[in-house]
């Protein structure tokens, strides 16, 4: 009698589990070393242009569910930026420390494998591009195709390696970036090649013409002829050239009396000329503020090959090319740079 009521028992069992339904969320939780007051961990998945803000509590811990349509690839920002992928049913612990976020990372649970992937994707890709990104685009097409190679053999040996143990829809997908990243960086490098040929340092710099000058009339490039120029190409809907402000503000001040400019070339449209304007006066801004003829279509913009904003152009008194993508103000090496010019 006892082996019969066992034996129910435990198909009773078994066919529950068979019911069960498979979860259609997806767990996160985990613990942040040295937490940031008040910053919330932020998911943004690109192709759904979608957001998800996870809470922080005062000791780093964290926990949330994740109602996902489809496998999601969402770009994770806490301080820095990391991979995080998700499908539901997964329950992924993450811990950091906000220290040293690439270092620190670990994850554990169902989904770790993919992240772990992602992971030591992220890692293989910041040694190609080192420190500085132009050095590695700018490279000799020999040295360009061993060193890309070398990369897209890693990353593909890790994935077939761990294949079985995979999301299949992730295998997939990682397959079809690693295609699509070949093609995009090939183009990469052909462009950074065409920018490094037209704006070679000691090159003639693009011209700006008649620009409108926030103190009355135009000014042109060759109206500083005799002295160093350093510009800013800024916009007053940019954060991160909101940012860069006061730092360049203090550049000015601590050059006042050098053989050097600090020109603003505003790309806002001619329709907001008085926000730019507003701008100016309110935080008070020095130096030389101009606003360009064409906003982002402006030839000096074309030229200059400026697809993201700010951007830093350093520039010699003989109107030519020191370097067309400068330090920015809040970097240290702007001081080094310009003291090592004669000024």
């Amino acid at each position: 009698m006892k082996k019969i009521i066992f034996t129910v028992l435990t198909l009773t069992l078994i066919a529950c589990g068979k019911n069960e339904k498979p979860k259609d969320y997806a767990v996160i939780y985990g613990k942040i070393q040295n937490p940031i007051d008040s910053l919330n961990l932020r998911l943004y998945d690109p192709q759904k242009n979608m957001t998800v803000m996870v809470g922080i509590d005062e000791q780093g811990n964290f926990r949330d569910t994740l109602k996902l349509e489809t496998p999601s690839t969402f770009t994770a920002v806490y301080k820095a930026t990391f991979g995080l992928y998700a499908v539901n049913g997964m329950d992924i612990q993450l811990n950091f420390d906000t220290d040293n976020i690439s270092e620190t990372i670990t994850f554990q649970g169902e989904g770790s494998t993919e992240n772990n992937f992602m992971k030591f994707k992220a890692k293989q890709l910041q040694d190609l591009y080192g420190d500085n990104y132009k050095d590695y685009f700018s490279l000799g097409q020999e040295d360009f195709d061993q060193k890309t190679n070398k990369y897209l053999n890693s990353v593909n040996d890790k994935l077939d390696v761990g294949k079985e143990a995979l999301d299949s829809i992730f295998y997939a997908s990682q397959k079809e970036e690693i295609e699509s990243f070949k093609k995009q960086n090939e183009s990469f490098y052909k462009e950074q090649q065409k920018i490094n040929k037209a704006l070679a340092k000691g090159n003639k710099s693009p011209e700006f013409n008649d620009y409108l000058n926030y103190h009355g009339g135009t000014t042109s490039l060759k109206d500083f002829k005799g002295s160093y120029v350093y510009i800013d190409v800024w916009a007053t809907w940019c954060q991160p050239c909101k940012y860069e402000i006061p730092y360049l503000e203090k550049l000015e001040k601590e050059y006042h009396d050098k053989n050097i400019k600090f020109v603003s070339i505003s790309i806002d449209q001619k329709k907001h000329e008085q926000a730019w304007r507003d701008m100016i006066e309110a935080k008070n801004m020095g130096g030389i503020q101009l606003l360009a003829d064409a906003d982002m279509n402006s030839k000096f913009v074309q030229d200059y090959f400026i697809g993201g904003i700010p951007r830093f152009i350093l520039i010699d008194p003989e109107g030519k090319i020191i370097d067309y993508d400068a330090p920015r103000p809040s970097e240290e090496r702007t001081k080094t740079l310009i003291n090592s010019l004669n000024i």
